[in-house]
Formats: C-alpha cells, sequence, structure tokens
C-alpha cells in the first residue's frame, strides 16, 4: 500500500487497521505493516481534531516569560482543564492552553493575574476566540528523502459556539479514548453517534520532529510544519510548528525578522511539552462543571 494512500486514509478514520482495510479493500496485514512503516521510518504521530468548543469548552492561553515556578508546578496551574503545556527549554518561559467557558473566564484570569502578580511573574491570559488546525496534504512528502516538497494544507477552524451538542459521560469518556489512542474501534462504539459531529477526522506529523516552535505574534509564518493557530482576544496569535532542525532554524529565521514577537522552543519530552485529554473529571450530571482556581 503506498504510504500517502495511507496517509489519507489515516487522516479520515485515524490508525486501526481493520477500518483502513474496509475502506480500501487493501488486506489487513499489508494495512499493518504499512503502519508500521509509517512509525518506524518515518516517525508518524497522529492526532483527532475534536472542536471542543462545541462541547461548550473554550480555550485560553496562559503566556510567561522567565517564570520563578518550576515546570511541574507550572503545569498544575489549571487542575484537570489544562489542554496543553510547552515550557522553553532554556529560559523558563512556559504556555499553558487550558479549557474555560465564557462565564468564568473573566474569573479565572483576574484569580491567575493576582497570583502571578504576587510571584513577580511577567504573564498574559487571553481567551482563544478562533482556531485554525491545519493537515499537510501527504503528496507533498516525499518518503524516500522524508521532506516536505511542498506546502498544500487542509486547514479546519472552529469558534467559540453558544449552541452546544448534548452530551453524556460515555460520550465524553469516548472522545478522550480517541485523543489517548487512535487506533481504538471507535466506530463499534454506539456513542460513536452521538459524536462523530465534533470529531473532524486525524492531523499528523512525519520526520523527526523532536522540537515544538510557539511564537506569539501579528504576523504568522508559513511552512510545512505549522501545525497549529489560536487567535487571541487581543489580536495576536498562538502559531505552533512540529519541526525538526532544519525547519526549527528556518521558521526561526523568519520568525526573527518580525517585530514585537516572543518564543517558546520546546522538545518532545514530558518534561517540556505535555498534552492532555479533554477534562471528563469535571463533566458531571451531563454537563461541565468548571471549578473554581484555587492555588496554593
Amino acid at each position: 500500500m503506498k504510504l500517502s494512500d495511507l496517509i489519507k486514509y489515516i487522516r479520515l478514520v485515524g490508525l486501526n487497521p481493520h477500518i483502513i482495510s474496509s475502506l480500501s479493500g487493501v488486506p489487513v496485514n499489508d494495512v499493518y505493516y504499512s503502519i508500521l512503516s509509517l512509525f518506524h521510518e518515518h516517525q508518524i504521530t497522529v492526532f483527532p481534531i475534536i472542536n471542543s468548543e462545541k462541547l461548550g469548552l473554550w480555550k485560553a492561553v496562559i503566556w510567561c516569560e522567565k517564570s520563578t515556578i518550576p515546570y511541574e508546578k507550572a503545569k498544575q496551574i489549571a487542575g484537570p482543564l489544562a489542554n496543553i503545556f510547552r515550557g522553553d527549554i532554556e529560559d523558563n518561559s512556559f504556555m499553558l492552553v487550558f479549557y474555560t467557558s465564557y462565564e468564568v473566564f473573566d474569573e479565572m484570569k483576574q484569580t491567575y493575574e493576582k497570583v502571578f502578580n504576587k510571584l513577580n511573574m511577567n504573564c498574559s491570559i487571553n481567551l482563544s476566540v478562533q482556531n485554525f488546525r491545519f493537515i499537510n496534504d501527504e503528496n507533498c512528502y516525499d518518503f524516500e528523502n522524508k521532506e516536505w516538497v511542498c506546502n498544500r494544507k487542509q486547514v479546519y477552524i472552529s469558534i467559540p459556539s453558544k449552541k452546544l451538542l448534548k452530551l453524556d459521560k460515555y460520550d465524553v469518556n469516548l472522545l478522550a479514548d480517541i485523543q489517548v489512542n487512535p487506533a481504538i474501534p471507535y466506530w463499534r462504539n454506539y456513542h460513536y453517534k452521538h459524536i462523530k459531529e465534533v470529531l473532524y477526522g486525524f492531523m499528523y506529523t512525519l520526520g523527526k520532529t523532536n522540537y515544538i516552535l510557539d511564537v506569539k505574534s501579528k504576523r504568522i509564518v508559513n511552512d510545512p510544519s505549522l501545525l497549529t493557530i489560536a487567535q487571541l482576544d487581543n489580536g495576536y496569535y498562538i502559531i505552533e510548528y512540529h519541526a525538526d532542525k532544519e525547519s526549527l532554524e528556518r521558521v526561526i529565521s523568519s520568525v526573527n525578522k518580525i517585530k514585537d514577537v516572543e518564543i517558546i522552543i520546546s522538545i518532545k519530552d514530558l518534561a517540556f511539552a505535555h498534552g492532555f485529554s479533554i477534562p471528563y473529571e469535571v463533566f458531571k450530571d451531563n454537563k461541565w462543571k468548571i471549578p473554581k482556581i484555587k492555588i496554593e
């Protein structure tokens, strides 16, 4: 099976070889070994595209420069609401994306600002008003030379919504399971029909993308390593790239030409880069119960 054809199916349904075999007509063993090839020879990583805003979960971003608290503690300041953590490998700056709602965001922001002021930390807290997720065209990847040769992308856009999908705890648990393992046979689960409206497909990266670069700026540098963009309520963007060393240097060279820009460079190590599932712990009585922030 051609690897580019396989990725086309992975983008649609994830990593399960049985459903890919069913859709493609390729024997399941051939699909399985092709998936192994993507992992071992091309270092594929796969992430589900979930429109959490349609579930009632908005996102906000904490960006702190030269933090006075260790990263392990910084990861915990949003409790179960944490979505993504990125810590710089050199200067103790970090970014924490967390889940919130329109009703409680202002109160959460004030609480965080008081804490950061007491700690003499230079931090900003902003609501994400629009999110972009990018999927590279699999035909742009040269599997022989292991490099991107063109930069065509499909984009998924999500915005906070007041019209929400009605869920129960089994729906939420299934979404969390897909985030943890994109290879599970989720389509066999009765609750898949409830969540398929917010599961848009799957993103992926290829190659030795050992670096994660986050850029806070009003301008965007396009590159095959570009993965996500969050537009903030103050007009800035948080742009994330998953890059190998060559593409990291290329993007940084372009970013350094932009005025008023901040960057965080992480490596794919849990000490510096951590992703969390949707906060199923706070989904009770079929609704999200966002807890008050308490930081000791």
